[in-house]
């Protein structure tokens, strides 16, 4: 009978504390405590794509036209990957098996902008298919591009190489890396903001221009 009781103690306190970590995560402030001294030049776009529900890659990419006044730019597929993030990245392998790219709906010319700023999720080591085919679809010569990325745990890989190769012409600014969630953390419904906030988006704006 103790022992069971014991067990019966052990289960209520790692429940209650789950409970609160979950409470203060909930209620956890991202705002940017950090003011914004950079200069940017010219009119800025802030491309990006992103997959999960969650929205890691979305998330930072908000922040980033939230300090810097930039035209948010979702990249959007044509035919969506599965919604289980498994089968999202079986799918997404056999894309780049496969050519690399994944059809995207119509994203308009950039000729307008002298700053953009190209966000993907990290999948196999570099960016997803979709942003793939964005960059065939669009021409950078003589702007200026500033990559960054999310991932789940296992870093941006090529991805920083990759886009300075696929932007020649280019001019390429330092890149930032946000940890997003893994797969635990997106059944829990939490994402980026379990270990990021703004103050690393402003941080690093300031030290980039």
């Amino acid at each position: 009978m103790k022992v069971l009781l014991i067990i019966l103690s052990v289960v209520v306190v790692a429940a209650l504390a789950v409970v609160v970590g979950c409470r203060m995560l909930a209620s956890r402030s991202t705002e940017a405590t950090v003011g914004l001294t950079a200069k940017l030049p010219g009119k800025i776009a802030v491309v990006y794509y992103s997959q999960s529900k969650v929205g890691n890659t979305a998330t930072v990419a908000k922040w980033i036209a939230k300090h810097t006044g930039g035209e948010l730019v979702p990249i959007e597929t044509v035919e969506a990957y599965p919604d289980a993030y498994g089968e999202t990245l079986k799918a997404a392998k056999k894309d780049m098996d496969s050519g690399g790219t994944r059809a995207i709906k119509s994203v308009p010319p950039l000729d307008g902008y002298d700053v953009v700023f190209i966000g993907s999720p990290i999948w196999y080591g570099t960016y997803a298919p979709p942003v793939a085919e964005f960059f065939k679809t669009h021409s950078f010569a003589g702007k200026t591009v500033v990559p960054f990325c999310t991932h789940g745990g296992g870093g941006a890989g090529r991805y920083f190489v990759d886009v300075r190769k696929a932007c020649p012409a280019a001019t390429v600014k330092e890149g930032l890396t946000i940890r997003g969630s893994n797969q635990v953390e997106r059944r829990l419904g939490t994402g980026v903001t379990v270990h990021h906030t703004e103050d690393d988006v402003v941080n690093w704006l300031n030290a980039v221009f």
